[in-house]
């Protein structure tokens, strides 16, 4: 493996590496996630010269490529694989091969919460156009939310990234969709009986499943189907 940038300009663009690769964490928060102090890492993010061990647990965290991370080199060009692992490049260079997708200040799977032309985008999300192309996505029909809770652990967990396609609302068996359901928004897995009725089922077993009954569907809205989830890893 190449040696950590030792260089002032070298420095200077792994910072900002840094910076881009914890977002939408605070400083403290991701401190906290990779077992630094929040003075260590305000440190690497002003340009000091961490440990490798310390490199490595950012790009793990962040589910980021390592060589992207301490060189702006990928070691990988998978299609399969939307997460930037990219060196910086100009605006154009960009566009021509990244997707943006708002992400919406809305959690999903427990509370309450408003998924409509209303949401607020809290930021934008890059994925590769050749995996959206790959996957054969509309990047117009996308967009990002955010789990909270643990019914659908260990699909998915709180606070997990999650890739909504929106124009995919026909259900499907078995498959997961972000729905509505009276004023509470879920992730959840769809099942449709003879009867008409819809279950809602959680991957995690200690929850109960919901039914809704034929002469309720009006209650239930499919916003879309999760495409993606993105996970912070153990």
């Amino acid at each position: 493996m190449e040696k950590q940038p030792n260089t002032e300009a070298d420095i200077s663009a792994f910072a900002e590496r840094v910076e881009y690769a914890i977002k939408p964490h605070s400083i403290r928060a991701f401190a906290s996630k990779i077992d630094i102090s929040e003075g260590t890492l305000r440190r690497i993010l002003k340009g000091e010269d961490p440990k490798l061990s310390i490199v490595a647990r950012i790009a793990q965290v962040a589910n980021v490529d390592l060589m992207w991370l301490i060189q702006g080199e990928t070691t990988t060009d998978c299609p399969q694989s939307p997460i930037i692992t990219q060196p910086l490049v100009k605006l154009d260079e960009f566009n021509e091969a990244f997707v943006l997708v708002p992400g919406y200040h809305v959690s999903v799977s427990t509370g309450h919460g408003a998924f409509n032309d209303n949401a607020q985008v809290a930021r934008h999300l890059a994925f590769r156009k050749k995996w959206i192309d790959y996957k054969n996505l509309d990047k117009s029909e996308l967009a990002v939310v955010f789990a909270k809770g643990d019914s659908m652990e260990p699909t998915i967990h709180n606070n997990n990234t999650i890739l909504v396609d929106l124009s995919d609302k026909k259900l499907s068996e078995g498959l997961i969709y972000v729905v509505r359901l009276g004023e509470e928004l879920y992730a959840k897995r769809l099942q449709q009986y003879l009867d008409g009725s819809v279950r809602l089922i959680s991957d995690n077993k200690e929850y109960v499943e919901q039914v809704v009954r034929a002469d309720e569907l009006e209650q239930l809205e499919i916003i879309g189907k999760v495409v993606w989830i993105g996970k912070d890893l153990a």
